[in-house]
């Protein structure tokens, strides 16, 4: 592969949208920072693809995984699917307060702002925790929902008095 494509597809991943949403103002601002052993794009789909001990940084927003899938069709980041035996994600808010998220699957929706994690989910927020098989996050409302589709799967939560349900 030669090493222009992959230098363009960088800097229109760099360029185009932010990371995550709703992190510290500012952050959106910040170029998006991509450490990983193995990279792949693919001018033609959009398609970038980092292997190995995957780290994407955009100001106080961090994604890392074992393999990132980051999807940029017509040059629009849309979406960011992070796979490993932990995906992680994990942002400030303007209040200081961290969200962090894992699971083994995690897939980030930027036009509709949510964060879809599947298999050993869990959503910390302040003090508050959720685990479950499928936790769906908005980062826009910060509301969560959580369980699995077919097996019924439990959902685990610690909520701290004086938060709100709605609240990791």
């Amino acid at each position: 592969m030669s090493l222009r494509p992959l230098c363009l597809g960088l800097l229109c991943l760099a360029c185009l949208h932010p990371l995550v949403g709703h992190g510290l103002t500012g952050d959106t601002e910040q170029p998006i920072q991509v450490e990983a052993d193995s990279a792949e794009y693919d001018d033609k789909t959009g398609t970038s693809v980092y292997r190995g001990k995957v780290r994407m940084i955009q100001g106080s927003m961090v994604l890392t995984g074992d393999v990132v899938t980051v999807l940029t069709p017509n040059q629009r980041l849309t979406k960011i699917i992070s796979d490993g035996h932990k995906a992680t994600f994990k942002m400030l808010r303007d209040d200081g307060e961290a969200v962090y998220a894992e699971a083994q699957h995690l897939e980030y929706d930027i036009p509709g702002h949510r964060i879809l994690l599947l298999r050993k989910a869990y959503v910390e927020q302040g003090h508050n925790r959720i685990n479950s098989e499928r936790i769906e996050y908005d980062t826009v409302s910060q509301t969560v929902e959580a369980g699995q589709q077919k097996d019924g799967g439990r959902v685990k939560m610690t909520i701290i008095p004086g938060s709100t349900p709605s609240n990791p």
